[in-house]
């Protein structure tokens, strides 16, 4: 073959693909210009109920006219099924004349006119509808079914279910027909069978012993007598996770960095009894779920590897801190590992490292990865939040040793300040009532400490919800900024409430009041209410201004006349009367974070300064210390200043609240009896694992006579009832005298201990279990806090004298459930307490039974 030839089958090939495809498509324009267009010329929907033909059609976006070669059916139907409102779509295409039929079959989701949840009662319906609204999962009536909102919701009960220690449990969706369209969404709940270990076995362990090993599994022990206490014999998933990690520990502390903790064989073997089977069968067929003996072992692999010690620790590129904030954060670690003790009296940890010749330290890898969580949590409030920390071990030998020097290299990235701050779900409260509670302000740096006490600032307003939605935070592209949004609901806000009461003092009472929390938006507070009932009358109005003209100071005011009849059948004969009281209160206040903007404590302590006008007159006294009085007037004078990191008034899980308040009520304002009042108290909320909930409060309260007559009674501490010593009633602890006729008289005093120690158990989140522990006291003019007076009188009807020794603390313990109802964001509480110590003339007995609402502190 020549060269000219070779070029030109070169050349040929081109020239034809190139005009080729011309000719193609010339061809098929023209065969396509020969056939008639093919328009739609009628369009049927078959199988609408809830929507109208109209609706359909215009969903699936076809129109008469429009031509069948134009028209792409897969995407026809892919719009018909993202509007959510069908179970099952079908196109059909018929002759017609001049064209083609379009019928669209549809079969439509129903509407969902109820939720219920069959079976699950192991698990608890009422937990699972709390947490189905915890998660905002739920499903309002009448709304389309949505099965992708129904998978989320089975998951979450699965979840639950084994997060309660049942391994296979079954959730089955069904939808039961009420009428045409509409339907019943049914979650049955098969929960299966509880596991029980009986058996932790260890395989491979030399450095522990198996019992060792057994005991630093916190979550996941053998099953014995006491086991339902703690449900730790119960094979969880996420327990079995979290205690594996703990045998990791346990080796890394000893020095075995390379440990490796396998997978554990679980065996389960069925120990139910054919008679426990019987009942089973019939359980199912009442919708209740079965119970299973179900006892499983575990074997628990282990690989331990070589032994290391600790050679030197240091931290390279670090610019923010000084080098021994690193080594007293690894050395700190390294404490709290080693000696509760040491770290419960933060004793000063050695930041030397060991020399040579000195007895090796097991390198603790724990204490290192503990380490770099402290600085990352250091290093984002100081607002470099995009702080990284690379560990680089490296193992020498030294004298046959193995040791590993430790090399935290550190980035700490830019600091990050706030770009943008956005609030979502505030409906009614306008973003100028939420973000004056917040301690960051759109250009500050993003401190994480600030932003978690901001997020706790807004939860104390009680009117905007941000509990149960996580906040937020986008980095800005390319910029060290971050743009905030913080997410909750409206809670609250306007009430009218038809209201009924009961107290241990003063009975039942019915009641209607309207308050609004957030009037307008604006934070506003308005409650006008009137409450009455066989014992007592109330009526009242109070406005709470908490930013005067948008500046950061509060005004409040409020206006009561009322009665209370301390009724001989409640209170005793000896501490009977009637009191009528008409008052008018004004006060002003501010946040000390007015003027201490940078300290985060100051946000959460508010100073405050008032006056009270109050008249007083007492009928119908019954006792010699109870005797009428005509109008007195109480007017005074007050301050206070209050820190408070309580989450929550009536639902409180964590935080601490500090108060001192001081009422001067001086000849300069008119009052009839001068008297200076002192009031320290301290309470304290602490939540482990959610559901365990421990309070302590206390109290001191110091009433100075300042004139020559005595204070009347109903200025003095009267201690007792639900909100102060439960178990005794209103005013029957404190000082005893003596009456004209020889009869010992509890008559309170000028000085007040309380203290009230409680565990609750949060059984759901509108339902708690509470264990109580009360004691306090009342000491009158002249007697020291905390002595122990002898009292001496003779019983009516004998001649035997009676002597005894006033206690230091009158005690009481019991239990209490607290029901949270919609009628009220108070509680409503069933009190069971046991008197401890009585006094001997104490005619009540040593258990009482009160019914309230409210909170003791």
């Amino acid at each position: 073959m020549t060269q000219r030839n070779m070029v030109r089958n070169r050349v040929r090939p081109r020239w034809r693909r190139g005009v080729l495809p011309l000719l193609l498509v010339a061809g098929f324009s023209l065969s396509l210009a020969a056939q008639d267009i093919e328009p739609i010329t009628q369009i049927e929907v078959i199988g609408a109920q809830k929507q109208t033909a109209e609706t359909v059609i215009f969903k699936s976006g076809v129109k008469v006219g429009d031509d069948l070669r134009n028209l792409d059916f897969s995407a026809v139907l892919e719009k018909l099924w993202a509007s959510g409102s069908f179970d099952d779509v079908k196109l059909e295409l018929e002759d017609d004349k001049g064209g083609k039929k379009l019928v669209i079959r549809i079969r439509e989701r129903p509407l969902i006119k109820e939720v219920d949840y069959r079976g699950g009662t192991e698990v608890g319906i009422t937990n699972i509808k709390d947490k189905v609204k915890e998660k905002k999962l739920t499903i309002n009536p009448d709304t389309v079914y949505d099965p992708e909102a129904a998978r989320k919701i089975k998951n979450l009960i699965v979840e639950q279910a084994g997060e309660k220690g049942f391994r296979n449990p079954v959730v089955d969706i069904t939808l039961e027909p009420m009428g045409t369209g509409v339907a019943r969404l049914v979650f049955d709940i098969k929960e299966g069978g509880k596991a029980k270990i009986y058996r932790v076995e260890f395989r491979g362990n030399k450095v522990f012993s198996s019992s060792q090993l057994r005991g630093v599994m916190k979550k996941t022990r053998k099953h014995w007598m006491f086991s339902w206490l703690t449900t730790h014999d119960l094979l969880v998933d996420k327990n079995l996770e979290e205690d594996l990690e703990n045998l990791k520990k346990a080796y890394w502390k000893m020095g075995y960095k390379d440990v490796f903790v396998g997978k554990p064989l679980i065996e389960v073997d069925d120990h139910t009894s054919p008679k426990q089977k019987i009942k089973n069968e019939k359980r199912i067929k009442e919708a209740k779920s079965p119970k299973y003996d179900l006892r499983a072992t575990l074997t628990v692999p282990i690989l331990e590897g070589q032994q290391y010690f600790e050679g030197t620790f240091k931290a390279e590129g670090g610019k923010l801190f000084r080098d021994t904030f690193y080594t007293g954060k690894y050395a700190e670690v390294k404490r709290d590992n080693k000696s509760f003790l040491k770290k419960f009296f933060n004793i000063k940890p050695s930041l030397e490292t060991p020399k040579a010749g000195e007895k090796p330290v097991p390198f603790d890898l724990d204490a290192v990865n503990q380490t770099v969580d402290k600085l990352k949590e250091a290093y984002s409030n100081q607002a470099h939040i995009m702080f990284r920390a690379e560990k680089k071990l490296e193992i020498r030998d030294e004298d046959g040793v193995k040791k590993v020097d430790t090399t935290l290299k550190l980035d700490e990235g830019e600091p990050y300040t706030v770009r943008k701050i956005e609030f979502e779900g505030n409906l009614t409260t306008k973003d100028k009532v939420l973000r004056r509670s917040m301690l960051m302000r759109e250009g500050d740096l993003f401190q994480t400490d600030r932003f978690k006490d901001s997020i706790l600032s807004i939860s104390q307003l009680s009117y905007f919800d941000v509990k149960n939605s996580e906040p937020k935070v986008d980095l800005v592209p390319e910029k060290s900024q971050v743009d905030v949004v913080i997410r909750g609901e409206e809670a609250g806000v306007n009430e009218l409430l038809f209201q009924g009461g009961y107290g241990s003092l003063f009975g039942f009472s019915l009641g209607v009041s309207f308050s609004t929390r957030n009037l307008g938006g604006g934070g506003e507070t308005l409650s006008v209410s009137y409450n009455g009932g066989k014992f007592s009358k109330n009526v009242s109005v109070g406005f709470t201004e908490p930013f005067i003209f948008d500046l950061p100071y509060s005004f409040s005011t409020s206006v009561s006349n009322g009665s209370a009849d301390y009724d001989a059948s409640r209170v005793g004969v000896a501490n009977a009367y009637k009191q009528f009281t008409r008052s008018l209160g004004l006060s002003v206040g501010a946040r000390l974070s007015n003027w201490l903007p940078q300290s985060p404590w100051a946000w959460f302590t508010t100073y405050s300064t008032g006056y009270s006008f109050r008249l007083i007159r007492i009928e119908g006294g019954r006792n010699y210390y109870f005797r009428d009085l005509s109008n007195q007037l109480t007017s005074t004078f007050s301050q206070s200043l209050a820190f408070s990191t309580v989450n929550h008034q009536f639902k409180p899980t964590q935080g601490t609240r500090v108060a001192f308040s001081l009422e001067y009520g001086g000849w300069q304002f008119g009052g009839d009896k001068p008297f200076l009042r002192a009031t320290w108290d301290f309470a304290k909320f602490a939540n482990v694992a959610d559901r365990h909930i421990f309070a302590l409060n206390l109290s001191y309260g110091y009433l100075q006579n300042m004139g020559k007559e005595e204070l009347p009674l109903y200025d003095l501490y009267r201690p007792g009832g639900e909100n102060s010593i439960r178990g005794y009633r209103f005013g029957q602890v404190g000082s005893v005298l003596l009456d004209n006729t020889g009869t010992p008289v509890v008559v309170g005093g000028n000085k007040q201990f309380i203290a009230n120690l409680e565990y609750q158990f949060k059984i759901a989140d509108q339902f708690r279990l509470v264990f109580f522990y009360d004691a306090g006291n009342a000491w009158g003019s002249g007697t020291k806090i905390f002595s122990k007076d002898s009292v001496s009188y003779t019983p009516y009807g004998t001649s035997t004298v009676v002597t005894y020794t006033n206690p230091t603390l009158v005690r009481s313990a019991g239990l209490e459930f607290r029901f949270f109802l919609p009628i009220s964001p108070a509680p409503l509480r069933l009190i069971w307490a046991r008197k401890l110590n009585p006094y001997p003339f104490d005619t009540e007995g040593r258990t009482d039974f009160q019914f309230s609402i409210g909170t003791t502190f």
